[in-house]
């Protein structure tokens, strides 16, 4: 027989010796004892399933939502700008939150810098990265205010413009 080396060699299979004190729990695995843990599977990915699907996570490609954040400016002011007043807290940075049609927060992004656009306006660039498809709309709440609801359409073309202060 040519000699092998340690690395062909297959490995010994473990053995486990009879013990008279009886069985050993949990290494039963024939029987009722093996087949819990195989049910509480099945049985769970059969309860997510139908959550996923009805979140629309499950379906459609994710995609970046690309759009603007305007606040009411000062009149003639240009450069740079943050909000002010009750949207003090709109500024590069302030988290941009996205829901689905379930409610159900399913990305997360943040402000860029803002800057005056020629109506003074002050805007802020979003852009969301990962926001899974399928769902027939989204929301959108930029830092604490309220919900911008907008259509699936207008989420995947770069339509979104979040208007505070203004009319």
């Amino acid at each position: 027989m040519p000699e092998e080396s340690l690395d062909e060699r297959p490995a010994p299979l473990p053995t486990v010796s009879p013990s008279s004190s009886g069985p050993v729990r949990g290494l039963r695995v024939r029987g009722a004892r093996a087949a819990w843990p195989a049910a509480g599977i099945v049985i769970g990915a059969g309860a997510v399933a139908p959550a996923w699907s009805l979140s629309g996570s499950a379906g459609g490609q994710a995609f970046t939502l690309v759009g603007q954040v305007q606040v009411a400016g000062e009149p003639g002011a240009s450069g740079s700008c943050v909000g002010d007043h009750e949207y003090c807290d709109v500024d590069k940075g302030a988290p941009v939150t996205v829901f689905d049609s379930a409610g159900r927060v399913i990305a997360t992004g943040s402000l860029g810098s803002g800057a005056y656009d020629t109506f003074a306006r002050c805007e802020f660039p979003v852009a969301v990265r990962g926001v899974p498809g399928g769902s027939a709309s989204y929301s959108v709440r930029i830092s604490l205010h309220l919900k911008t609801e907008i259509t699936n359409e207008v989420a995947r073309t770069g339509g979104l413009v979040v208007k505070l202060g203004l009319k």
